[in-house]
């Protein structure tokens, strides 16, 4: 047996292991385009969430990359461990995964029309005759989420999926193929202003769930169990950190947001 190479073998499987640890891990997070939550992967703003994702685990030593998957894939693939986890899932889309303490954000869901429309949300039994445009595997609270159920496969909700599920549904608000379509209030109004679109359209009231239901969490995978655990640690205490000496508000101000709490 060559001694030599053998020694320089052990050496090098030594290194790697170590220059691992030094360079800490490489953590995949995915989910679709939800300005200005996470935004295009290839602008310089990412979205608030995965900015406080990359800052605060690198600065554990930690490397976040991001990408864009549309949200059914997102969840199914992160479960799986192809990735290690999801940005801007409510408690029931991620009720397996790995969650902060402290949410990341919170979302009001409302509900919008063409300008013009006189129609308003009253409860859903106001949602009757209405065309409404929703997006695969979204969670829209308790009652509406019976309501899509219900009338699954009907014309009264049309259920989108993709990357692009979002301007397909408000192009189809645009040409009137559905004639209500349910969006968290940042994420449309962002969205309607890349477009050039804002204009065409107006609040028709929110959704009327209750706070608690409305926050959303970076999820991390069942999958890589102990690691998660670790990852949502490591990010809820930089969250109440970064809330308490003011760079969490410098990082929502870019994307004109205040602080939810």
């Amino acid at each position: 047996m060559n001694t030599k190479k053998c020694f320089f073998g052990i050496l090098i499987f030594l290194t790697m292991i170590f220059t691992c640890d030094a360079f800490g891990d490489q953590i995949i997070l995915v989910a679709d385009e939800w300005c200005p939550y996470n935004c295009d992967p290839k602008s310089e703003n990412k979205g608030y969430m995965v900015d406080l994702a990359i800052q605060i685990m690198g600065e554990a030593g930690h490397k976040v990359k991001y990408m864009a998957l549309n949200w059914s894939r997102s969840i199914i693939k992160s479960r799986e461990g192809e990735y290690h986890g999801i940005i801007g899932a409510s408690k029931t889309e991620a009720s397996d995964f790995i969650i902060t303490k402290e949410p990341l954000g919170l979302v009001s869901n409302h509900y919008w029309v063409k300008k013009g429309d006189p129609w308003r949300f009253k409860g859903i039994q106001s949602l009757k005759n209405r065309w409404l445009g929703i997006i695969q595997d979204y969670d829209y609270g308790k009652e509406l989420n019976n309501y899509i159920k219900k009338k699954e496969g009907t014309f009264d909700v049309q259920v989108r999926a993709g990357d692009d599920a979002l301007d397909i549904l408000i192009r189809k608000l645009e040409h009137g193929r559905i004639n209500t379509l349910n969006e968290v209030e940042n994420v449309f109004k962002y969205k309607v202003k890349m477009l050039g679109k804002t204009d065409l359209f107006e609040d028709a009231g929110h959704d009327m769930t209750t706070i608690e239901d409305n926050y959303i969490y970076v999820a991390f995978s069942p999958f890589f169990l102990k690691k998660s655990v670790e990852y949502a640690k490591l990010l809820n205490e930089g969250l109440i950190r970064y809330r308490k000496n003011g760079q969490l508000q410098k990082i929502l101000s870019k994307y004109g947001l205040k602080d939810w709490k």
